[in-house]
């Protein structure tokens, strides 16, 4: 499509392009300087330093930043906001940010004020360590002392570390409301007879169901099942299942640790439906009771094939009531 333009080099296109990043960034760096003298000009420390009134309302200084920044006047922060040309629900949290930056995070600071990071990057940092107390920030801020090359799950696992170094009883008491999100639930049964499984577990939980899987599926490959790698896995998890439903479980004395009382293991039990017509093929589809949802013919022979399977037929004697 002609634009009316005259030709251009891709390499001369792409250093255009380069150079107005660059004019761009260096405007967003002086924008963030001119924040930082705007804040330092603001503080407020007390309510004898946020002597003015407003139609009734004491101007008190506000926390936009994490512990150990400064309080800004929160009617002078409206204005600031409005002359960047940004709505205080966005512009607020921006103003924040580069505090964090300035006051918390030093060496962020600096590198962004170097060129030698992004300040996309270096606001991103900052929403991170916004929760942070004070020496935590500060061990976050020196380990990135070169944040060029450090990725996201990186920067978020070094949080973590400077939570557990410097707030323990914090990072300890989020562990437990996290581990108190474990589930694992089976979801309904789709057209084809399959389920998707949804978990949250224990990390060295999900290591030791993670081999134990991955070991019964290479004994599957080896005995001569030619399925995929992940249908074999499929597979070996519903052979665990099966193996711990068939375990007698050994109650113990809670005092002496004596075996008082065994429960003895259970077969899974399937219970389907079909016709005669499901038989012959006339019919493809049955019924499987517990999930209240049809079957394919096809999906009930493979469940009949599966390893000591004990299978019980029990005709229905009145059809008047199924």
């Amino acid at each position: 499509m002609d634009l009316g333009t005259r030709p251009r080099s891709t390499a001369t296109l792409l250093s255009e392009l380069r150079a107005g990043v660059r004019d761009r960034e260096a405007l967003v760096i002086r924008e963030w300087t001119g924040i930082v003298a705007w804040a330092s000009d603001h503080v407020v420390t007390g309510p004898e330093g946020a002597a003015t009134i407003t139609e009734g309302y004491l101007d008190t200084g506000i926390p936009i930043a994490g512990h150990g920044a400064p309080l800004v006047s929160e009617f002078a922060l409206m204005e600031l906001v409005a002359v960047l040309g940004r709505t205080p629900d966005g512009g607020k949290p921006y103003v924040g940010r580069v505090i964090e930056c300035a006051w918390r995070l030093p060496h962020v600071y600096d590198a962004v004020l170097a060129g030698r990071l992004a300040p996309w990057r270096a606001e991103r940092i900052a929403d991170l360590t916004h929760g942070l107390s004070a020496e935590a920030a500060a061990f976050v801020d020196r380990q990135l002392y070169d944040a060029t090359g450090v990725g996201w799950a990186q920067l978020e696992r070094l949080v973590a570390e400077a939570v557990s170094r410097f707030d323990p009883e914090t990072a300890e008491a989020e562990r437990q409301r996290a581990a108190d999100r474990r589930h694992f639930d089976i979801g309904d049964v789709d057209e084809h007879g399959l389920v998707h499984l949804d978990a949250l577990m224990d990390a060295a939980d999900g290591h030791d169901l993670d081999q134990a899987v991955a070991r019964r599926a290479e004994v599957l490959g080896r005995l001569g099942d030619d399925s995929t790698l992940d249908v074999r896995r499929s597979k070996a998890a519903a052979e665990l299942a099966r193996a711990d439903l068939a375990l007698d479980l050994l109650i113990p004395d809670p005092d002496t640790g004596e075996v008082v009382a065994t429960v003895s293991g259970r077969k899974v039990v399937l219970n389907v439906h079909i016709t005669d017509t499901t038989l012959t093929g006339q019919n493809p589809v049955g019924r499987w009771e517990e999930r209240r949802c049809p079957i394919s013919s096809a999906q009930i022979r493979e469940w009949l094939r599966s390893k000591d399977t004990t299978i019980i037929v029990r005709p229905v004697i009145d059809l008047a009531d199924h």
